[in-house]
């Protein structure tokens, strides 16, 4: 059988996604089907002979076998201790960061070797990695895994619980170092140390995150306005270390120790130590893993005399990584880099013969023009198979991803390479001097990127936010389109299906934008208070109520959602927390009018927000979008968009002192407990809750009277035209 790692290593992992998106039952089902197929094809002496096919379904059977396994043995018992308490001496593996640490159990009342998420968020709390921990924790099952949800990126890190100090401060955790720490802890000192050295350039302060993130994949050091910057350029991808960082590292180490006249096998040797010792680096994120196993089978390849095989190689390492962690397909950054190589591997040639190769048998200019558009082939052929996982993780599609990462991967390297030998350089007091000229071009090359990413992301429909359904199905349809047409008719078949496939799409974006034209789209985002954002026609505007997770879900979204400016801002009680962490949200989104009603704790601060324009709702009511009205009585909040009434209700208030116009609303938003909430008429409600107040919140409703939708898990999403009409469009099940 030719390529067999590669027939396993694929059809194991693309069982593993498949199998991600089931139920555990259906999964247990699959997994019994598939081995009653392959018992059945081993009987048969004709099915039999065919190695490949009968391959495949054991891939398959072991794969969705293992996922159950794992989620029915493992993650599954764990559930129980969701919102318990549990006395636990755990050891940390790594640094401390954003107020979190990733430990390991040691002892006490979950399963010794159990990976916990532990936030030490209000304690003084620093353990360096290896520390031992010990007391009590309050234990969360991670939100990417609440009510059963298989999915979850949390999981592909092989966390299934999150915990806090029982109490609040480290009152009783105690803290202890060991005698000795593991070689692990050298790597991750090492790790902390590159990060220290390259944000204390000076000069280097607005860029020093982004050489950090794309050298060793410290994320949090990059500024959100340039993480969106890069997400809407499409070149997301060279903000997290991938392959592409291993592959241009192994090859530049090894051309350099030739160069160097090392002999051949021992420079080998040294890029597959260089390889390792990156790896570990990085923190062996999966991406990571996956690059670093390809990397060290075509260096051993070469080391033995053999010819390495890339495709064997690709299904060696998704099967090397996914054997031991089933759940690392949740893992976006693996999938991505996977069906990019894959993409590199299979389509690339194709694509490549019938573009620059002709032009290179052409005259002089085609022979001129040959090279960058061979660029452009790598870039397309990496970039195709990624769609439909960009599509499904993130719902945005770049337009202008083919030109970004033209302009971009390039000096994304130079800035990696050149970091790696930078930093090193420094640490060597007598090389010091030399360092300095490295980071010089460090920061030039970090400057050129984030300012290429500003640009094109700032251009007119850079990228695509795709939340209709339609969208989905009908990328997934125009892809088996184009596969059948290619089967059926061949290259003109495939050619003519990619064409009214593009058509259709187009098409169908079209009409829908034609009908949704002055609809208001109302989302209500999932957290525990009243966030609200208003969409109409391409402008955005933001109702903004809570605590400081309320501010930063509302810039998640936003920037999900590509949207840099929004219209107004409206801050309605300047006592709620989310004014004094408002400067968080005007950091990373533009306010071109900021709405603010009856004064509070944190009035200065709201007064010390930019915007380009400011109105107070204690001076009476406010008109926006022509047709809208804002207005605040007696701690409610009432939008009127044309004819359709949305009332937004504090906590404690009494609905009774309401007068009669105020108490008949179309939708109702309510964050918590509200008295005499019958007197509400309305046609739809929805009830702003995180999964461990939901049961406290359903008490205080009205039931049976109208749908009440909560956001326990998802946002909830309404349509209007503003005739009094209001459609409920998704997101979370209703209370009722």
């Amino acid at each position: 059988m030719e390529r067999p790692m590669a027939t396993i290593g694929f059809s194991f992992f693309l069982s593993l996604i498949i199998a991600s998106f089931l139920e555990l039952k259906m999964n247990a089902v699959v997994a019994a089907v598939l081995l009653a197929a392959f018992i059945t094809f081993m009987c048969i002496r004709s099915l039999r002979q065919n190695r490949r096919a009968a391959t495949v379904l054991f891939a398959a059977m072991a794969a969705f076998s293992m996922y159950s396994i794992q989620e029915y043995m493992t993650f599954r018992p764990l559930q129980k201790w969701d919102g318990n308490k549990a006395t636990l001496r755990v050891e940390t593996l790594d640094w401390v960061s954003l107020n979190r640490v990733t430990v390991r159990v040691l002892d006490g009342d979950i399963a010794k070797g159990t990976r916990i998420s532990i936030y030490l968020s209000g304690t003084e709390l620093d353990p360096a990695p290896y520390d031992i921990l010990e007391g009590e924790f309050k234990l969360f099952t991670p939100r990417d895994s609440k009510d059963g949800q298989i999915r979850g990126f949390s999981k592909s890190q092989k966390i299934y619980l999150n915990a806090f100090p029982a109490q609040y401060g480290e009152v009783n955790i105690e803290m202890t170092s060991p005698e000795t720490r593991p070689f692990m802890y050298n790597i991750l000192n090492a790790r902390k140390k590159a990060r220290n050295v390259v944000m204390s350039q000076p000069g280097m302060t607005d860029v020093a995150g982004l050489a950090t993130g794309i050298a060793f994949g410290f994320r949090q050091d990059i500024s959100s306005t340039i993480k969106n910057d890069f997400r809407v350029a499409g070149v997301s991808h060279l903000l997290a270390v991938s392959g592409l960082h291993v592959t241009v590292l192994s090859q530049v180490l090894l051309a350099f120790l030739l160069l160097l006249k090392v002999p051949r096998r021992a420079a080998l040797s040294a890029a597959g130590a260089g390889v390792l010792f990156f790896m570990a680096l990085t923190g062996f994120t999966p991406s990571v893993m996956r690059a670093g196993i390809m990397c060290l089978v075509f260096i051993t390849a070469q080391m033995i005399g053999r010819e390495p095989d890339s495709v064997n190689s690709l299904g060696i390492a998704v099967f090397a990584i996914t054997i031991f962690n089933p759940y690392a397909v949740n893992d976006a950054g693996l999938l991505l880099s996977f069906s990019a190589t894959y993409g590199l591997l299979a389509l690339y040639p194709k694509i490549k013969r019938a573009t620059s190769d002709r032009l290179k048998a052409g005259g002089v200019w085609a022979r001129i023009i040959a090279r960058p558009v061979n660029a452009l082939c790598i870039t397309i052929a990496a970039t195709i198979p990624t769609l439909p996982v960009i599509l499904f993780t993130f719902g945005q599609i770049s337009i202008i991803s083919p030109l970004a990462n033209l302009l971009m991967v390039l000096p994304a390297s130079v800035v990696m390479i050149s970091t790696c030998i930078a930093v090193p350089l420094y640490v060597f007091e007598p090389l010091r001097f030399i360092s300095g000229a490295v980071f010089w071009a460090v920061e030039l090359f970090s400057r050129y990127l984030a300012g290429v990413a500003e640009l094109l992301a700032g251009l007119p429909m850079a990228s695509v936010w795709v939340e209709q359904s339609f969208m989905y199905f009908g990328i997934l349809a125009a892809i088996g389109l184009v596969v059948l047409g290619r089967q059926m008719l061949g290259r003109r078949g495939m050619r003519v299906a990619a064409l009214w496939s593009v058509i259709a799409l187009l098409c169908g974006v079209l009409t829908y934008g034609i009908l949704m034209k002055g609809v208001t789209r109302i989302t209500v985002l999932s957290t525990n208070d009243a966030v609200m954002l208003l969409e109409r026609d391409g402008r955005t505007g933001v109702i903004l109520t809570g605590d400081d997770i309320s501010v930063v879900a509302a810039v998640n979204e936003l920037e999900k959602r590509n949207v840099r400016t929004v219209d107004f801002l409206i801050i309605p009680f300047a006592d709620d927390a989310c004014a004094f962490y408002s400067m968080f949200f005007t950091e990373n989104i533009g306010v071109n009018c900021l709405i603010t009603g009856r004064p509070g704790d944190h009035t200065l601060t709201v007064e010390s927000l930019p915007s380009a324009g400011r109105l107070s709702l204690e001076d009476g009511d406010i008109g926006f979008w022509k047709d809208s009205i804002a207005e605040l009585k007696d701690d409610w909040l009432r939008l009127t968009i044309d004819k359709t009434r949305i009332l937004v209700c504090g906590y404690g208030l009494n609905a009774s002192k309401l007068n009669t116009d105020f108490r008949q609303t179309n939708l109702l938003v309510l964050s918590g407990p509200t008295q005499h909430i019958s007197a509400l008429t309305a046609q739809a409600g929805v009830l702003c809750s995180m999964p461990d107040t939901l049961s406290n919140k359903i008490k205080a409703i009205p039931r049976n009277s109208y749908p009440i939708y909560n956001t326990s898990d998802n946002n909830v999403t309404f349509l209007t035209r503003g005739r009094g009409d209001i459609t409920y469009k998704g997101g979370s099940i209703g209370v009722d």
